[in-house]
Formats: structure tokens, C-alpha cells, sequence
């Protein structure tokens, strides 16, 4: 074999030998010229031979130039000699021109080499490939030396490179300082770069810029954590994930991309190329972003791993058992429900969702199979996709905990269940809606801890607050709530409950359905089916000698004349209503046959809010606010200098948020307003009054959010609407 050619500057640190093969030298040139273009950390020997005749090859790396893809077959009969004949069994890279990338990639199962690179490209890109493979060599060999940085020689004389030469030599610590860590490290057994984190000498942001820039590898961004494919995820084991707090991101044909905390553990590296057989391509990432996005993904692994357990293991009589959905009869419904793959099921659909902090459970029948989903902080979010023949034994399971008729499936039905999970007690309002694929079931979380909040807690400033509380504190009356479904409207009410209960007040709620179940009060479930409607419901409360009533909702005449009624004879009412403001709800009161005279003399309070999401605190960043926007909305630009968004982080999943809060437009009812009440005047003269006197809009109050760094002005615009 023939040196074509070799670095020759004194060094005391061996070289690498690099043999190219091919058919020809003029292969061998532009290669040549590109190798010589980057610092691969040593001196570097060329040697070049003719791939026909050099089979038997010792050296650190085979470079294979394939020039002519035509002769395809021959390349592979002579790079399966080199392989096989090779002493030590030889790190084999092949090159081949991108022109001829599809006759390669049909081929490549035959080809013989360890990484398949195409021309052209650029040389650091080349150089990287090499140093990946020189470093796993070096690995295997007593001694070695692993340069794997772009300035290897800050790592000293050859030897591996160290995360604390690298700092040292990016002046982040001084040897002193490393010194200090390593004493330190041996006391208690922790990695070099937790030990200089939790001495305080850099910060784990400045450790991942080091390892990056020294390394040329990339930081995880928020997008590739929150968009991990799960089946991508599960390549790595649970156990080994945990072990290396590592994550696997993308695949793409024989590589991994792999998020790790130490791209420098080759014994790492060599463990995953392993146990996943496939190439290795690290990135770095913060530990906590990583370890969260673990506890995510292998938990959502796991539901669906007991999913398919549970597919794998129903026989297929079990398909053709429910043709119709009469043929299934009540001693099936219910051993189906018992069934314990589908009760571990319907365990981790609740215990997750509850986890994830999801306000309902979606269980969807379609044609061909079962969609999950969860609602979480508003929106709706697919989770998993059981398999159809899973359906009916779901809902049964459902209908078995919250006491409903598992043989009817022609009706709708509605029902609860209560489950404790830890210390945390949760009920479960259940809602089975019959469609043409089958029931739908939705499952509302009602969470014990969101009805004992403060009302700061709820979004009120410590105005609304004030006016809240005075106005609940008065011995009769009605407080209104309004806003759309899903808006909040019942956790204020409770709010106001767990505020005036007393044991010397007598307080009663009347519900489609009881929310949740409070000590202390008497609450009324109404039952439309058997006549206990809410006006039959608040007659008969009339002679229980209530103080404070609380009703669901005022939807039809009767309830809002007794409501009224109730009011004005000396009892404090809480109700609710579906209108789009504050003001609005009189007209609304009045139209559905409430007397102005009586209106005006009894309701205190009208409430509107809506609920906007929380920007996340983690990923929080300042931006300048166009100036065409700031004036859509009224906001004069030079009042308003930034506003805030969040970018999207591992804790928020990349969405930019984290949870909700409430804005509220407080109409307090002064003599002014009862007069205009009384007058019959219009929702815009009320609402104008009511600004006067100091009321605070849903938009204004959801622009102070925005400018304060609460919610994004684009979630104000959204939730609010301006008359």
C-alpha cells in the first residue's frame, strides 16, 4: 500500500491513518483536498490503494469512493473483502456523489459500511462524520486518546476530551475552581458538570453553550421536545433513558437523534448504538427539561403499551359477539366492564388526564376506531386511540363506576363518580351521549382544590375583590354570574359559597347537575324525568327557611320570577347566566319575562368573565408590540413599550402557556342603574353608566393582564369583544 500522503510537522502524538480505496486515483483528489481542509485534532497519514486489490487493510478508517455507480455490484463484492479481510475489522465510510444517491439507497442493505456519506459536502460536515466513528474506535482501544471537540487540543496531549478542560479553556472556570470540583466529585460521586452546577461556578446554560460550541452540536429546542414521536421515544428503554437522562427526538433512516445532558460519554453513545442499532446523533438539553419530558413520554408509553396488551388479548369471537347493539346482553356489558385490562384502562385514562391537569375526558366512538381525548386549559388534545372493538367494554366500566344503566344505550344518561387520588379527592361528573358510531362518553374533572381557591386566586384584583365580597356579605339580593359554558362560572359561585357558609346560615343549591359535592350545605340534584324541576325544587326550598340559595341557572320564566321572588323577600341569591357582558344580562332577565320594577329592586351584582391562559412563567420573553395593533384595540403605542408571550418550553409543552385565569367585568347595581332598570333603558346607556361609576370592561381588565405579563394580548382579543 502506497502513502500518498502524509502530515509530517513534529508532534509526540500519534496520527491517524486514513486509506483511501477506489478504482482510480482521480477518485481520490477531491476527497483528498477536503480531508486536508479540517483539523481532525492529530497529524493525519493518506494512504491510497486500488479497491479490486487491497482487501487486507489495517488502519484507523476506510474511506471507499464510489465514482461510478454503474459498477454498483462490484463495489459491493470488493467492500465485503475489505470487511471481511480486514485485520481488525476495519471502519468502513463510503462516498458517493448525491446524483447517484438512488441507485446507493436501494442498494444499501448490501453495502457493507458503517455510514454512507454524499458529495458534495461541506468539510466540517465531513470532518464531523469522521471523528464520530475515530471516537468509537479510539474507544475500543486501551489508552486512547477520544478527541471529539472542534478544538481537540484543548482537552491536552491527545487524551479524551474533558468537560473541564473545555471550560477551562472557555474561561468559564479556572483551574482553581475545577480543581476544587473534582475534589469534590470524589467525595460524592456525581457527574463533573451537576458538581460545578451545584458549586455555583457556571450555570447549566453556560455548560450546554460550552459543550455546544466546542462540540458543534445543537441545543434541543422546545418544538422537538413537544413533538416526539412516542413509538420514536420507546427505542430507547425506560430504564436506560432514566440511567443516561437521555431522549430519543427523531429518527431518520439509521440515525437517532438523541437529547443528553454529556454528549462526552462514549460509553454512553456505544450503549444506545446498542441497544437500538442504530447511529447515534447527540444533542444537548437542560436536565430538568429532559427528565420531564421522560416522565411525559414513557408514562404516555406505558397507557398506550397496556392499550395494545388489551387489543392483543380479545379475541376476535369478541368482534363478531357485537354486530348490533342489541346482541350484547347485560351479564356481557357488565363482564366486559369488569374485564381487568379495560379497568387498568380507564384507571391510567382518569389518572393521567387528572395529571395533566385536563378539565374533561373525551371518550369518542368513530367508524373505525376509538379517539381519546382530554381538554386541557381549553383546548382539546388527542391522547390515544383504543381499539374499536374496546368501546363497549370502556363505556361499560364507566357506567359501573358512576352507578348508571350499563343495558341502555338508546338515551343519554348522567351520572358520578368520586375517586381519591393520593390525598387529592376528585369527583367525576359522567355524561353518555348515544351517537350513530356508538355512546360518547365525557368525563368533567371536578377537582376539590379549584373550588377552594381565594377569589385571588381566581384572577380578582384587589378592587374586584372588595366589591365581590361586600356585595355577597349583604343579607338578600341576587349576585349573577354570566359567560359562556366552560368559562368559570360555577368556581366562582363556590367561591362565594365557601366564603357566606356558616353554621349559622341555612344554604341550599339547587343543580343540573350537584358540580360538587360541599360539607355543610344542602345541595339539590335536579331530575327533569321524574318532575323535579328547578322551579319545583326552589318552591319546596321556600319552605326549608333558606338564608343563602344558590341556583344552577336561570334558563326559563318560572325560575327567574321565583329567583326574583326569593330576592326580595329577604334571601341572598347566586345564580347564573349565559349572556355575552355585564349589561346585557338585564335585557336578557327582562326579555325572558322578569318585571323591570322587580329586577331593578332586587339584583345587587352582575358578573361577566371569561378565561384566558396563563403565559408560561419559564419561557417568558419581552417583545415590541406592532403599532397597528396596539391601536385596533385602543391602546395608545407610546403608553405601551412591550408586551410579553412566551416562546414555548419543555413545562409548557411548547405551547407558550401554563393554565388559565380569569378576567371579570363587575357591574355593581347603584340607585342610578336601578333607575335606568326601572326606565327600561337600553344595554349600551347601562353600560355606559356603569363605566362611569368605575367599571372596569372584560377588555380593559384583560389588557391589564396582558401589559402586566399575565396573558398575551392576542388571548384579550380573543375572550373579549367590545360593544
Amino acid at each position: 500500500m502506497n502513502s500518498t500522503a502524509a502530515v509530517t510537522e513534529p508532534t509526540t502524538v500519534s496520527p491517524y491513518s486514513i486509506t483511501l480505496l477506489g478504482y482510480s486515483k482521480s477518485d481520490f483528489e477531491y476527497l483528498s483536498k477536503l480531508i486536508n481542509q479540517v483539523n481532525l485534532g492529530r497529524p493525519v497519514k493518506f494512504y491510497g490503494g486500488d479497491l479490486a486489490k487491497y482487501h487486507n487493510v489495517d488502519c484507523d478508517l476506510v474511506i471507499v469512493v464510489i465514482d461510478n455507480a454503474a459498477n454498483i455490484n462490484r463495489y459491493i463484492k470488493d467492500i465485503s473483502d475489505v470487511k471481511n479481510q480486514s485485520p481488525a475489522g476495519e471502519i468502513i465510510i463510503c462516498t458517493a456523489q448525491d446524483k447517484d444517491r438512488k441507485i446507493i439507497e436501494n442498494n444499501k442493505d448490501k453495502i457493507e459500511a458503517d455510514e454512507i456519506l454524499f458529495l458534495p459536502m461541506q468539510p466540517q460536515e465531513l470532518a464531523k462524520a469522521i471523528m464520530v466513528h475515530l471516537s468509537k474506535r479510539d474507544n475500543r482501544r486501551p489508552q486512547s486518546a477520544v478527541p471529539t471537540s472542534k478544538n481537540p487540543e484543548s482537552a491536552g496531549s491527545g487524551g479524551p476530551v474533558r468537560l473541564g478542560d473545555l471550560l477551562v479553556k472557555s474561561k468559564l472556570i479556572t483551574g482553581s475552581n475545577l480543581k476544587t470540583a473534582l475534589d469534590h466529585q470524589k467525595k460524592t460521586g456525581q457527574r463533573l458538570g451537576d458538581v460545578l452546577i451545584n458549586l455555583g461556578f457556571i450555570t447549566e446554560e453556560q455548560k450546554l453553550a460550552c459543550l455546544a460550541s466546542q462540540l458543534d452540536l445543537e441545543i434541543a429546542t422546545a418544538r422537538q421536545y413537544a413533538s416526539v414521536d412516542l413509538n420514536i421515544a420507546a427505542l430507547i428503554p425506560e430504564h436506560m433513558a432514566k440511567r443516561f437522562c437521555c431522549l430519543a427526538l427523531e429518527k431518520n433512516g439509521g440515525e437517532l437523534l438523541v437529547v443528553m445532558t454529556d454528549a462526552l460519554d462514549l460509553k454512553m453513545l456505544d450503549t444506545l448504538r446498542d441497544a437500538t442499532d442504530l447511529r447515534i446523533l447527540p444533542v444537548l438539553g437542560k436536565k430538568d427539561d429532559i427528565e420531564t419530558s421522560i416522565e411525559r413520554c414513557y408514562r404516555d408509553i406505558s397507557s398506550h403499551n397496556d392499550a395494545t396488551k388489551f387489543a392483543e388479548s380479545m379475541e376476535e369471537e369478541d368482534i363478531e359477539v357485537v354486530k348490533k347493539e342489541e346482541d350484547l346482553d347485560l351479564e356481557q356489558s357488565a363482564a366486559a366492564g369488569a374485564e381487568i385490562g379495560i379497568v387498568k384502562l380507564v384507571n391510567i385514562l382518569i389518572t393521567n388526564a387528572i395529571r395533566d391537569k385536563a378539565s374533561d375526558i373525551h371518550i369518542e366512538p368513530m367508524e373505525t376506531e376509538v379517539v381519546v381525548r382530554y381538554r386541557i386549559d381549553g383546548d382539546m388534545r388527542k391522547v390515544m386511540s383504543p381499539p374499536k372493538r374496546s368501546h363497549h367494554a370502556i363505556v361499560a366500566r364507566i357506567k359501573i363506576l358512576s352507578d348508571l344503566n350499563i343495558a341502555e344505550r338508546r338515551l343519554p344518561q348522567d351520572g358520578r363518580m368520586a375517586i381519591k387520588l393520593g390525598s387529592r379527592e376528585v369527583d367525576i361528573r359522567v355524561s353518555i351521549l348515544p351517537t350513530i358510531f356508538g355512546e360518547k362518553a365525557v368525563l368533567r374533572i371536578l377537582d376539590k382544590e379549584a373550588f377552594e381557591k381565594s377569589t385571588s386566586n381566581l384572577g380578582f384584583t384587589p378592587h374586584d375583590d372588595k366589591i365581590f365580597r361586600s356585595q355577597i356579605a349583604k343579607p338578600y339580593g341576587i349576585v349573577m354570574v354570566t359567560g359562556p359554558t366552560g368559562s368559570g362560572k360555577s368556581t366562582t359561585l363556590y367561591s362565594a359559597l365557601q366564603i357566606v357558609k356558616d353554621v349559622t346560615k341555612n344554604v341550599i343549591t339547587v343543580e343540573d347537575p350537584v358540580e360538587f359535592h360541599m360539607a355543610g350545605i344542602n345541595q339539590v340534584h335536579v331530575n327533569s324525568a321524574i318532575g323535579l324541576t328547578f322551579g319545583a325544587a326552589l318552591r319546596s326550598i321556600l319552605r326549608q327557611d333558606p338564608d343563602v340559595i344558590l341556583i344552577g341557572e336561570i334558563r326559563d320564566s318560572e325560575t327567574a320570577d321565583i329567583a326574583t321572588k326569593m330576592a326580595l323577600t329577604g334571601h341572598l341569591v347566586f345564580s347564573t347566566l349565559h349572556t355575552n357582558d355585564a349589561a346585557s344580562s338585564i335585557a336578557r332577565l327582562v326579555d325572558i319575562g322578569v318585571p323591570p320594577i322587580l329586577l331593578g329592586s332586587s339584583i345587587n351584582l352582575i358578573i361577566a368573565q371569561r378565561l384566558v391562559r396563563r403565559i408560561c412563567t419559564k419561557c417568558k420573553v419581552e417583545y415590541v408590540p406592532d403599532h397597528e395593533l396596539l391601536e385596533g384595540i385602543g391602546l395608545p403605542p407610546e403608553a405601551v413599550s412591550h408586551l410579553y408571550k412566551g416562546t414555548g418550553c419543555v413545562a409548557c409543552n411548547g405551547t407558550g402557556f401554563a393554565g388559565r385565569i380569569a378576567i371579570f367585568e363587575m357591574l355593581e347595581v347603584s340607585k342610578t342603574i336601578r333607575k335606568l332598570i326601572l326606565k327600561g333603558a337600553s344595554t349600551i346607556d347601562i353600560q355606559e353608566q356603569a363605566e362611569k361609576e368605575g367599571m372596569k370592561t372584560l377588555r380593559k381588565a384583560g389588557l391589564e393582564l396582558a401589559i402586566n405579563g399575565t396573558t398575551t394580548i392576542e388571548q384579550i382579543i380573543a375572550a373579549t369583544m367590545e360593544i
